[in-house]
């Protein structure tokens, strides 16, 4: 990590945890909990365990992949200003295909799921980050780098996209004047995708714009009262627990079924699909 980089962190993390304080501040004037004191403690152990596999991940990125790729692309990216557009729509898709399929394959909910896991919405779950992650998320911005783009320039723009995501994490903003809400991923549209209501379950997977969930079927608004969570719920606050106790779940039912076409589903189906075929098994 450079002095740039390490600037850019620092920098980004004081405006958060300024925006936390405001919040909870707010939350507390107006005698309704938002926050518990050991779920926050959790939120920030898995984003400093993040930003530390995010290191190695970082390596990956740039020296493992994405660099590699763009050597032997076409380079199609002209030099112009518009460029910039590109990549802030193909990284915004590449996020939204990313997160998509960690809905929907074991695998990467193993990963994912810590995000979900707290019953709270407030900003500092957008803290609560799966520490994998930064090692899984790098394939689906290859198609960026093989047109021209440096591993610089899309991790630069990942980065705003993410800081932008942690504003959406908030009960305090209601729903946002129309056209907003058409286009962009609010406060509602991401309370949504954090629901167990089954109306909310797998919707909203955008990173800043909502229009690739219009587009491909995934949007759901903000009728009823949001119940946030899993479905099957972590019951800890352990963030070493939160953050991996799925892969004990992966292991256990790969270990007891027979079939190999069943253990592979059991590691890369949809998440559901493990319940569904212990129950047909019975």
């Amino acid at each position: 990590m450079d002095s740039s980089d390490l600037t850019l962190l620092i920098s980004a993390f004081s405006v958060f945890a300024l925006c936390i304080f405001l919040e909870w501040v707010y939350w507390r004037r107006k005698g309704i909990r938002k926050f518990g004191g050991r779920d926050s403690l959790a939120n920030y152990s898995l984003v400093l365990m993040q930003v530390t596999a995010g290191i190695f991940g970082k390596a990956i990125f740039i020296f493992a992949a994405l660099d590699w790729f763009r050597d032997r692309g076409p380079r199609l990216v002209p030099e112009t200003w518009w460029a910039g557009l590109i990549l802030f729509l193909g990284v915004d898709l590449g996020y939204y295909l990313f997160h998509r399929a960690s809905h929907r394959s074991r695998f990467l909910w193993a990963i994912h799921e810590s995000h979900h896991s707290s019953e709270l919405m407030n900003l500092s779950v957008a803290l609560r980050q799966p520490p994998l992650e930064p090692l899984v998320d790098w394939p689906f911005f290859i198609g960026l780098a093989w047109i021209g783009f440096s591993s610089k320039a899309i991790l630069t723009m990942y980065a705003f996209n993410l800081a932008y995501q942690f504003f959406v994490h908030t009960e305090i903003v209601g729903k946002l004047p129309g056209w907003i809400e058409y286009v962009f991923n609010t406060p509602s549209h991401h309370r949504v995708h954090h629901g167990t209501n089954p109306e909310y379950i797998d919707k909203n997977y955008a990173g800043v714009l909502i229009i690739w969930d219009r587009l491909f079927g995934s949007f759901e608004g903000e009728r009823a009262p949001v119940r946030y969570g899993v479905l099957h719920p972590v019951n800890s606050f352990n963030p070493v627990y939160v953050g991996f106790h799925l892969w004990i779940d992966i292991i256990r039912d790969v270990l007891r079924t027979k079939s190999w076409g069943a253990k592979l589903r059991m590691v890369f189906a949809p998440p559901g699909w493990a319940d569904e075929f212990r129950r047909n098994e019975r």
